[in-house]
């Protein structure tokens, strides 16, 4: 079949990967002059770095897969992290049950339920059973109050907002797990692992195979409509011209769905229009010296306007880098909020300001370099019961597929997570 894919991220090259192993004639289409999506690099002082932090997991088994199959095996590497929580003022460790027992911010009995809580949740695999509850709801009832207002409140306040208290349990569930099965044995740091040079390794890797077995990638090339005729998909439109096509393949975020769409999918398009999501704001620093020495800090201080800080050189040292740090700082938020549209300067000034309580060390002129980067579909907002709101890959317009972050649900968008759906789509297009 001739496939087209529209979206040039990990998803649609995995798509495109394993479509033309299958002997399928594919074609990419990009609407940016790059490839790799929200897992694309950018040119920062003669290296490639993430735009968005990126990590993995012991449980990823489809990107750890995917990289053996495509010869990046090696590339592959593990390292024991550290974990901290910093709260009103003062550093915690805690990536541990041991730190956890020292977390004074937490009563005794409210540490003890907390790392029951995450036994509970590395063991638990029927996450249908908490669809239906709450997050705040299931954390209260499971960690007790205080341990919920502490570590969990102002982090679900800070990313979710005015959705915070519909946030479903599922969802947060999962976010436990998936951490929690990183670690060898309970008492272990969590091992997570990293892509030596990056994801831009996985994004080339995967282009190359595609060119190699017939495929086309086509950047600069947005998809501006999909050519539907009587319920069934038989192209798209490009740069004004219409293509023909056996299959469509979307990739990009429901929203943008959305607007392909005609006029006569109304239904459809209304149906996937009910799922909400919320933006990102994220500034990369690179500085001479380390913040912490821990690869993820969780923060809850009524002077720091963010919730975590991800110093990613402490995960990958990144030897191209010459000693040099990177540090993330994220803020998930709905994109109506005026944060969202802040001037970078004034980000840069108020991120200084904060991290200065971080670390007393902590001055501006350790900051060499700086960007910040923006999506507006960065996250689904996961409401209770919200499996009845994902969409399912085969579309009810004929002939076109969809292949969505929600649909790793009660999951979050990962990496290895978009491959899997990558692979289950061709699964389902090698059946039919």
């Amino acid at each position: 079949m001739n496939i087209a894919i529209i979206g040039g991220g990990v998803s649609g090259l995995s798509a495109a990967y394993f479509l033309a192993k299958e002997g399928h004639k594919v074609t990419v289409f990009e609407r940016d002059d790059k490839l790799g999506g929200l897992a694309s690099s950018f040119d920062f002082g003669g290296c490639h770095i993430e735009k968005y932090y990126h990590f993995i997991c012991r449980g990823d088994h489809e990107l750890i897969e995917l990289c053996d199959e495509i010869g990046l095996g090696q590339k592959l590497s593990w390292r024991s992290t550290k974990m901290s929580f910093f709260y009103e003022g003062k550093l915690y460790p805690f990536g541990t049950p041991l730190d956890l027992l020292f977390f004074r911010p937490v009563s005794p009995l409210g540490r003890i339920r907390f790392g029951f809580n995450i036994i509970y949740a590395r063991s638990l695999k029927y996450w249908q059973r908490l669809e239906s509850e709450c997050a705040s709801d299931w954390l209260k009832r499971h960690i007790g109050r205080r341990a919920y207002d502490v570590i969990w409140h102002p982090l679900l306040k800070i990313k979710f907002g005015e959705y915070a208290e519909e946030i479903a349990a599922s969802w947060m569930w999962h976010r436990i797990h998936r951490v929690a099965k990183s670690r060898n044995r309970f008492l272990q740091r969590e091992m997570l692992g990293y892509l030596v040079g990056g994801s831009t390794m996985l994004i080339d890797a995967l282009s190359e195979k595609i060119t190699q077995m017939g495929g086309e990638i086509r950047l600069s090339s947005p998809v501006t409509s999909i050519v539907v005729k009587d319920g069934e998909a038989e192209g798209v439109r490009c740069e004004g011209e219409s293509m023909d096509f056996d299959r469509v393949i979307s990739t990009t975020a429901l929203p943008l769905v959305c607007r392909l769409l005609p006029k006569e999918c109304a239904d459809y398009r209304s149906k996937l229009a009910r799922v909400k999501f919320i933006g990102v704001v994220c500034m990369i620093l690179k500085l001479s010296r380390q913040i912490t020495d821990s690869f993820w800090v969780n923060i809850n201080d009524a002077n720091i306007p963010f919730n975590g800080i991800i110093e990613y050189t402490n995960l990958n040292p990144r030897p191209d880098l010459s000693g040099k740090k990177i540090a993330y700082i994220p803020f998930y938020l709905m994109t109506s909020n005026e944060r969202y549209s802040f001037d970078d300067h004034e980000l840069l000034k108020e991120y200084s300001t904060a991290l200065r309580h971080v670390s007393k060390d902590f001055s501006p002129n350790w900051i060499e370099d700086w960007r910040v980067f923006r999506d507006r579909h960065a996250q689904a907002i996961c409401t209770t019961n919200f499996s009845q709101l994902v969409p399912e890959q085969k579309s009810p317009i004929k002939g076109f597929y969809l292949i969505d972050s929600t649909q790793l649900y009660p999951s979050d968008r990962t990496i290895s997570g978009m491959i899997g759906l990558a692979k289950k789509l061709a699964d389902t297009m090698r059946e039919e």
